[in-house]
């Protein structure tokens, strides 16, 4: 059976990123690897192929029960990869959508032949459809991707509180650094939602250059601290049982906490 998880956090924070980099240390180490990217920009997978691949929903229009070899790709280091893909804007639900796409994969039993699935998840607001990955046991955990600046931790909280409600455990943080003195804030906030940070990803040039060539850091370069930070990130997920319902925050005490004082902040 599959080792899963499932990657959320807010838009732009570095979801698909840490998706493909850890996908590709995976790969490169012999794990049979699938990247399943649930966004409807369809853009998870384009760091490991070099380019957007047609997504599956897109490929359902027209054939209800298509071949794996329609919608399934294979990029650096073997790993394999689905955009499940979603609607036309304006006319659906990006979560139901998900949720089609998904389920197909499941019942089809197309995940069953891999070593390890990876789900990389778009989430600001947290919607039922997009939680399904670990509400219905697709992903046997999530991580939340999160930097330092109050959007990306608001977020980080709000998808914490839509997890508590639903009951769905979280294995861990992965920080994003965004800036030197910005790592305080990531640690009051894990600490007060009682979740770990395992691991960090370095603020990086190097980064955003491979980002932009469509390239992982592993692949581009593989001797660099950056690549070094993705694999000890990759190794961090896989030794990780820590599983736990995440506690959260009022909205007015996470503003409290960035400002930097914490001394009335509770718990809910």
């Amino acid at each position: 059976m599959a080792r899963t998880f499932a990657i959320y956090g807010k838009g732009g924070i570095g979801k698909s990123t840490v998706a493909s980099n850890t996908a590709a240390v995976y790969g490169g180490e012999g794990l049979k690897t699938l990247l399943v990217g649930c966004d409807p920009k369809s853009d998870s997978s384009i760091n490991i192929v070099g380019r957007r691949i047609q997504p599956l929903l897109e490929i359902m229009k027209t054939n209800k029960k298509p071949d794996p070899s329609l919608f399934m790709r294979s990029g650096f280091n073997g790993v394999n990869c689905v955009e499940v893909g979603g609607p036309e804007p304006g006319m659906g639900c990006a979560g139901r959508g998900l949720i089609i796409g998904i389920r197909y994969l499941i019942e089809t039993r197309i995940t069953d032949s891999f070593d390890l699935v990876i789900f990389d998840v778009p989430a600001d607001i947290f919607c039922g459809g997009l939680a399904v990955v670990v509400k219905e046991g697709y992903a046997k955990d999530a991580l939340i991707t999160s930097s330092d600046d109050f959007m990306s931790l608001y977020a980080t909280n709000n998808l914490c509180r839509g997890f508590k409600t639903l009951k769905v455990k979280v294995g861990g943080l992965v920080y994003n650094k965004a800036s030197d003195d910005g790592r305080k804030y990531i640690e009051q906030l894990a600490s007060r939602i009682e979740i770990p940070i395992i691991g960090e990803v370095p603020t990086s040039e190097i980064i955003k250059l491979c980002d932009r060539m469509n390239k992982t850091v592993v692949e581009t370069y593989p001797s660099s601290s950056e690549a070094t930070a993705f694999r000890n990130l990759a190794h961090n997920i896989l030794r990780n049982e820590f599983s736990k319902v995440p506690r959260f925050i009022s909205s007015d005490d996470l503003e409290v906490l960035r400002l930097g004082d914490s001394k009335d902040c509770y718990l809910l």
